[in-house]
């Protein structure tokens, strides 16, 4: 269905900043998911000084309890329905994919994850099917009445929409005819987050094979796996392209040189412990262990971007901690631009951060050239866009805490009292960038320090997490103040100084406006028609006695005379961390001490219940390929 809409903008200032509004600038797609706008009266029996009594509180502020697409919302449970839209320079509106109209709690979907053909003709885009859910959260009484004797009430359902998805399939949008070609859908299938490779190809992620993920050692749960595929638009010739994925791959984005970038789940063996929890033996929170790998588009030469060996619960010397890194593109100027964040409480949004990438075969910074353990293994030329935002599990940082001139912005009659955050960079012509400004505080784990900020009395459970806290903190500041609510913005600066700086492009009270991409051929962006061309790698390594297209791999490990494996800081074993961040020997030994090689065949689960079938640290069946002594 195709149905027109004329936005007409107007500009606003704000406080000493002037918010700008993009006027005919690049056409782009973008999905917009429903944002829970209403009001929802709590009602509950309490009892206040003694006395039992039925209170009514009508509470503001739910949109912070909506859900987006991030790497633990992954294929299910984020805000429903969503539509995807063309939007022309002059404002103008085409609704590709209509999910809105016909929503119902029975049967809902979300049109997400838009592409764009290197020809700028074809948007390739991934609908989730399902029924709609209520989100679910116990109240405190203390919630209702400030003075009410502290007690669970029990579960409430909020009005906020969430989709419970059955599956996800493909859609291949022309914008020159207005037609879309689908893929089948299948139930318990899903195929999603397309990314061209060449006009008629693209690299997507699916569970088509029945891939489960790596079980975290003392964990009981393996979720579904995603590896990366390619297949013709027309569905033909599908592949697999991502044999070496272990858990999940997310959101696939073609590189400049031809690689495939991609989010990968990294929860293999010692990595989860790269931290600890609650003490030697813990694993850190695993769905954060989202790094950027890139591959050839087949699968060969994988090899890390960012975050595989980085981070150090501190920041890196560019002003941003890692966390999970997400959402992909790439800039005129080559950057490699992502999203930084605690899964799953905060939206998708946390920091952008930007990376050159370094030569063929390197990660970032050696440990023995940094001081900081945090600038382990770091790109050497990496940006964070905004200091004003960051990636932690909790509200966004407050105007007054930053200092910063106040936020001002067309959609509410009062300054904003958070900065919010930032998410889904994408790339624009002229080395230019878009993204995902979340508007409010944009957590479900919220602090009340705000108060005291703006002179208000502090209510009680406006501080911390679930029992109803966050909408709490919301309701009670009485302002004209979003939870979270996100629009699409346009970089004026790089690095930005303030929300200020950012130029609107569209962003309605109503919906949330995320994943936007330009729709314009690859050319207006970088210069050249597409990416390099890589080559099968069976095709690179051709043999006369080989037919092509024969299985092949090479198996080696760094050299044990010539190793780098000392430890930056000697050879005194202190935990996981030394252990598992940087890796390590354990104790001093000489070549002569050398006796016997062991290597290991790691192969990926295949049921939900492998954690009944192995019994070791890795989280993986493990085979013994080699094991040699003196």
């Amino acid at each position: 269905m195709r149905i027109r809409i004329k936005l007409i903008l107007a500009i606003i200032l704000f406080c000493l900043f002037e918010l700008s509004i993009a006027y005919a600038q690049d056409p782009i797609v973008y999905s917009r998911c429903k944002r829970t706008t209403e009001t929802f009266d709590l009602t509950a029996n309490v009892t206040i000084n003694g006395q039992a009594q039925t209170v009514t509180r009508t509470m503001t502020g739910l949109d912070i309890y909506d859900v987006l697409p991030d790497v633990t919302n992954f294929l299910t449970k984020f805000n429903a329905p969503c539509d995807l839209i063309y939007r022309e320079p002059d404002g103008t509106e085409t609704v590709i994919y209509d999910c809105s109209s016909s929503s119902a709690q029975s049967s809902s979907c979300a049109a997400l994850d838009a592409a764009v053909s290197f020809d700028g003709d074809t948007i390739a885009f991934s609908v989730f099917h399902g029924s709609l859910t209520n989100y679910r959260e116990q109240i405190h009484s203390q919630v209702v009445h400030p003075d009410a004797e502290p007690e669970n009430l029990g579960f409430y359902e909020f009005p906020n929409k969430l989709l419970n998805t059955t599956g996800a399939n493909l859609h291949f949008y022309t914008v020159s005819t207005g037609q879309t070609r689908v893929m089948p859908f299948k139930t318990g299938m899903y195929d999603s987050g397309p990314a061209f490779i060449s006009n008629q190809r693209i690299a997507f992620t699916s569970n088509r094979d029945g891939h489960t993920t790596t079980v975290v050692w003392s964990t009981t749960e393996s979720r579904i796996g995603t590896r990366i595929w390619t297949v013709d638009i027309d569905g033909k010739n599908p592949d697999l392209a991502s044999h070496h994925s272990l858990s999940q791959e997310q959101h696939p984005h073609i590189l400049k040189d031809g690689r495939v970038a991609y989010s990968s789940w990294q929860i293999f063996g010692g990595q989860p412990f790269r931290y600890s929890n609650n003490g030697a033996g813990t694993h850190t929170t695993i769905d954060n262990q989202f790094h950027i790998y890139a591959q050839d588009p087949d699968g060969a030469g994988n090899f890390p971007i960012y975050g595989q060996h980085s981070g150090d619960h501190a920041k890196s010397y560019f002003g941003a901690d890692h966390k999970a890194a997400h959402f992909m593109t790439q800039t005129s100027d080559d950057r490699i631009w992502f999203a930084d964040y605690y899964r799953e409480n905060n939206r998708g949004l946390g920091n952008l951060v930007g990376v050159m990438p370094e030569p063929k075969g390197q990660e970032g910074k050696s440990p023995h050239e940094v001081t900081n353990h945090a600038d382990f293994f770091v790109p050497r030329n990496a940006i964070n866009f905004a200091s004003w935002t960051h990636s932690d599990d909790s509200a966004a940082f407050t105007v007054g805490l930053l200092g910063m001139q106040p936020i001002t912005h067309p959609s509410y009659s009062e300054p904003l009292p958070y900065a919010g955050k930032l998410g889904h960079p994408a790339a624009l012509p002229n080395n230019g960038l878009m993204m995902t400004w979340g508007k409010g505080v944009c957590s479900v784990v919220v602090d009340d320090g705000i108060f005291t900020e703006l002179g208000k009395q502090t209510p009680p459970l406006a501080d911390g997490g679930g029992s109803g806290v966050a909408m709490n903190l919301i309701t009670s500041l009485e302002m004209d103040t979003p939870g979270c609510d996100v629009g699409l913005y346009r970089a004026t600066q790089i690095p930005s100084q303030h929300p200020g700086d950012l130029e609107m492009i569209v962003d309605s009270k109503d919906w949330h406006e995320i994943m936007g991409r330009a729709v314009v051929p690859y050319a207006d962006i970088h210069g050249v028609d597409h990416p390099d061309t890589i080559e099968r790698a069976d095709v690179r390594t051709s043999h006369p006695s080989l037919e092509t297209g024969t299985p092949f791999g090479l198996l080696g490990a760094a050299s044990i005379i010539d190793r780098e494996t000392d430890p930056k800081d000697g050879i005194h074993f202190v935990g996981e961390h030394q252990f598992n961040l940087q890796g390590t020997d354990t104790i001093d030994y000489t070549d002569d001490d050398l006796c016997g090689v062991r290597i290991l065949g790691i192969m990926p689960n295949r049921n939900r219940n492998v954690v009944d079938e192995i019994a070791n640290i890795a989280g993986e069946r493990v085979s013994i390929l080699v094991n040699s002594r003196c």
